[in-house]
This record gives structure tokens, C-alpha cells and sequence, in this order.
């Protein structure tokens, strides 16, 4: 059988979605490009390639799990269009907002299986975005479903909540639109890519050849980049107006005095990440995820052997920097003290309790 390699592709924009599918049909006989549109009741999935659609499937919802309901069905249709063998390159063009991390979990496993998608490899996750819209997009509090962009009807996500993971497990960056990119916009990118990835400029009829002609790309790569447990390397520089903060201590959280101090640490138009641990849970982990004044915190079990610590990474464009960093330092237990009450049951449950993430 011919080399098969599989990429995935996701945006938060359905016109540069449609744009970059159909270049990738149009421009590559070797390529079928698979797409998953979200209907009332049902998801539709559409295979084409260089000679039109192939095909077109409308599958009804049998529960409320929209992304479950995708990565259901993209495996056997892989593995379908892998048996026909007649194209060496299939792209995953994910609905609009949905983040490409289960996707590639589910990969991750079935490529290391002896199973019919054996010998086929991983290609490339690739985030395209508007150049000319990323620097609001990024931290903007729209909600999404208000701008008809929701997986379904209850989707409470804002824009910069959608965005953010779409960008930080991208193996490729595509800023579309006009060249050169605003400086404002490969400024966001840098400072909210993870390890490893890479930034380009490209109009939409060319973002086929972008994604297709990068080397294989790593499952793993992309897990970690999203790995609550991990922050970037890096800290950019600031440019553009844009800058990132890396807030880090061996120290706890006190539960008291992040109450207390949550407000001035989090209610700001930020992207935010990272992970922390309180001193009146000591065993626990927990990780911290927030975007344009939505946060989300969680504990997520043990530390696995690594050492606790309280670390987040802050990309902002405002005036912000230095209310964080002193709401930071405040909320933090002295080394001296002995942990105070609990108050953080209403987000973790009790002390001893299960370890789903809770908004905050």
C-alpha cells in the first residue's frame, strides 16, 4: 500500500475553513480531505478529493457528546479511505472551534495499534486563523454561540476560550489573509504557540501546500504542548504590545487568600494557563485554565512523582501585568505557616473528593 499520512486542520473561522479545504482538494490529487459540519440533531460528514465530494453522510446525534460523535466516526472513515488506497494524504478538517487535542488522543492510540491503520502515519495539526482579526480574536470575550459558532446549543465558550487550545496544540501556525501580517498578529501567535511549532504566512489557496509538505509531525508533540502539567519552555519578548508574564513559586496557594485575591489575579481580558497546588491540599494537582475573564480550575489528581509547584503563564495586551503579579504574591502560603482552613470545597469538593474540573 502507498504512504498514508494523516493531518488535521482547525480554525475558528467557517469561511477560512471552507477556503482552506477546498485548496487542499483542488490543489492535491493525492489528498482526500474529510470535514465534520454540526447540524441540528445530527453531524455531517463530507469526503472529497480532486475529482468532487465523494461523499456525504449525515449522522444522528444517539447523545449530547458532539466531539464524541466525530471522533466515533473519523476512525472507520480513515480506515475505509486507507483500504481504497488511492490517496497518500487524508486531512481531518475539524467543525469550526473544536480543539484538535481528542482528536490526536484518539490517534495516538489507534497508530500505535496493529490495527488497520497500520503503517500509516501522523502528519501535521494545523491552526489557521484571520491575520487581520487574530489580536482581538485572541483575547476577545464574545461569546461564541451568540456569534454562531457553538458545537451545540449549550456551548457556553467566549471566542478567546475557543481559540486558545485550537493555537496551542498546532504543530503549524497559518496566518491567512494579506502578506505581511500585522505585527500585532505574529506578536499574539508567538506568545500563545507551544514548544515546537511553527508560525507562517500564507493566503488560504496556498495553505494546502503548507500543511502537506511538512515533515511527519508527532503525536506526542501535541499532547504535551496541552498537557495541563507542562507550560512552554519560552517566555517571548514583548513586542507589539503584547506581553507574557511567567509567575512561579515552590509555594502553595492558601485557599483563603486566593479567594481573596481571585478577582485582581483573574477577572482581566488574559489568556492564562498553568498549574498549582494548595496548602490545605497538599497532594493534589491542579491546573488553571483562563481566557478573556473565564477561568476554569481543577484538580486532577497526584503529581505523579514531579515536584508540586504553583506556576502560570499570562499573555495580555493591557495594563494588567502588575496587578496579576502582586494578586500572585499575595495569594501564596508563607513557608512558615501551617495551612489554614479548606475553603474550597464549592470548587474542588471536599479535601478528599473526586477531581473533576470546576469553573470558578
Amino acid at each position: 500500500m502507498t504512504s498514508f499520512t494523516i493531518s488535521t486542520l482547525t480554525t475558528i473561522d467557517p469561511v477560512v475553513r471552507a477556503s482552506a479545504a477546498f485548496g487542499l482538494t483542488i490543489d492535491r490529487g493525492d489528498t482526500v480531505v474529510i470535514t465534520h459540519d454540526i447540524l441540528d440533531g445530527g453531524v455531517r460528514r463530507t469526503v472529497a478529493d480532486a475529482t468532487g465530494v465523494l461523499e456525504t453522510v449525515v449522522t444522528p446525534l444517539d447523545h449530547a457528546c458532539v466531539s464524541c460523535a466525530i471522533r466515533e466516526d473519523v476512525l472507520p472513515t480513515l480506515v475505509g479511505l486507507r483500504r481504497l488506497d488511492r490517496w497518500e494524504h487524508a486531512v481531518v478538517a475539524l467543525p469550526v472551534t473544536a480543539e484538535p487535542a481528542p482528536l490526536v488522543r484518539l490517534l495516538d492510540a489507534e497508530l500505535r495499534r496493529t490495527g488497520s491503520l497500520a503503517g500509516a502515519r501522523f502528519g501535521t495539526v494545523a491552526a489557521v486563523v484571520d491575520a487581520a482579526t487574530l489580536r482581538d480574536d485572541a483575547f476577545s470575550d464574545a461569546w461564541i454561540e451568540d456569534l454562531g459558532l457553538g458545537m451545540h446549543e449549550d456551548d457556553d465558550r467566549v471566542l478567546a476560550e475557543a481559540l486558545a487550545p485550537i493555537m496551542a496544540a498546532a504543530d503549524l501556525i497559518v496566518l491567512s489573509g494579506d502578506s505581511p501580517a500585522p505585527e500585532g498578529a505574529r506578536a499574539v501567535a508567538d506568545h500563545l504557540r507551544g514548544d515546537g511549532s511553527r508560525i507562517i504566512e500564507s493566503e488560504l489557496s496556498e495553505v494546502g501546500e503548507a500543511l502537506l509538505s511538512r515533515p511527519c509531525g508527532r503525536t506526542r508533540d501535541c499532547l504535551e504542548r496541552v498537557d495541563p502539567l507542562r507550560l512552554p519552555r519560552r517566555t517571548p519578548e514583548d513586542r507589539a504590545g503584547v506581553w507574557t508574564l511567567r509567575l512561579s513559586s515552590e509555594r502553595a496557594f492558601d485557599a483563603g487568600r486566593l479567594r481573596e485575591n481571585l478577582h485582581r489575579l483573574a477577572d482581566h481580558r488574559v489568556r492564562a494557563r498553568g498549574h498549582f497546588w494548595v496548602a490545605s491540599r497538599p497532594g493534589g494537582a491542579c491546573v488553571w485554565e483562563e481566557s478573556a475573564g473565564q477561568l476554569s480550575v481543577g484538580e486532577i489528581g497526584t503529581w505523579e512523582g514531579r515536584r508540586p509547584r504553583t506556576e502560570l503563564l499570562i499573555t495580555g495586551v493591557g495594563d494588567e501585568r502588575d496587578v496579576i503579579a502582586s494578586a500572585f504574591a499575595a495569594a501564596l502560603a508563607s513557608p512558615s505557616e501551617t495551612p489554614g482552613s479548606d475553603t474550597l470545597a464549592d470548587w474542588f469538593g471536599e479535601a478528599d473528593g473526586g477531581s473533576d474540573a470546576n469553573a470558578a
